[in-house]
């Protein structure tokens, strides 16, 4: 949430031409250059990947950001954002928190992070996060090569890694909270798209508009990231079966 406020004005200036102003966008594009940026900053820099570099690359994006409302027309998009786009960002909101809690239950159902036949790649993946996360240089070291290195697609765990080393959280606990985090964000991306093409296509009157938009939204929120794979309800049946059992 403090990533996406540090580059909201940014992302309001960029996206200004949606019907959403980029405000459901601001979050991961906020991860996104957070990461890029500390990742470009050890390589080009004598800077390590440390908590010290990440908070600088914040502060960076966050100076840049707010730099900007010293464009014309800028300091007004962001004072009219909570103004026309209030029920939005609400929704947002609740809806982003809704989809973190379904990925969540589903991995309290299933927090195996070995279990060869219920994430049998989850190995591989935390040994990759565990290398950024513990690589002062890039590119990290290759767990799985003594005395190599991670020569290609690294770059998603720097994505992880830069939050888990800001915030400070064992690495084995922020696995499974990261990928309900992505998985929220996944759906609120596909949200956004299918939001802002509605409302932009629409010609009903404002407020029905943004009734009909948002529902849509949800929509093709459900169709890219729920529907594909109904089987998660069956894990979460059975970790309340098992809960019932036990009571």
């Amino acid at each position: 949430g403090a990533v996406g406020v540090a580059v909201l004005p940014l992302a309001l200036g960029v996206f200004q031409r949606l019907p959403d102003r980029g405000y459901i966008l601001a979050r991961p594009v906020g991860v996104l250059l957070l990461a890029w940026l500390s990742w470009m900053l050890t390589i080009v820099t004598p800077l390590h990947y440390s908590r010290g570099t990440i908070l600088l690359a914040l502060g960076i994006l966050a100076a840049i950001s707010y730099g900007s409302l010293l464009l014309p027309n800028q300091r007004r998009r962001l004072a009219d954002l909570w103004r026309s786009q209030r029920r939005l960002i609400l929704a947002n909101e609740l809806l982003f928190i809704g989809f973190f809690a379904i990925f969540w239950l589903i991995r309290w159902g299933n927090p195996d992070l070995w279990h060869p036949w219920k994430g049998g790649e989850k190995p591989m993946d935390l040994a990759y996060l565990n290398a950024v996360i513990k690589s002062t240089e890039f590119p990290p070291y290759d767990p799985w090569f003594a005395g190599g290195y991670l020569n290609y697609y690294y770059f998603g765990q720097v994505m992880v890694g830069t939050l888990i080393k800001l915030i400070g959280i064992v690495p084995y606990v922020a696995y499974n909270l990261v990928i309900p985090t992505w998985f929220a964000m996944t759906a609120m991306g596909a949200f956004s798209v299918t939001y802002n093409f509605v409302a932009r296509q629409s010609d009903e009157k404002a407020g029905d508009r943004g009734g009909r938009a948002l529902l849509f939204g949800v929509v093709g929120a459900l169709f890219v990231a729920v529907l594909g794979n109904l089987g998660e309800i069956h894990l979460l049946l059975l970790k309340a079966g098992e809960g019932v059992l036990e009571s």
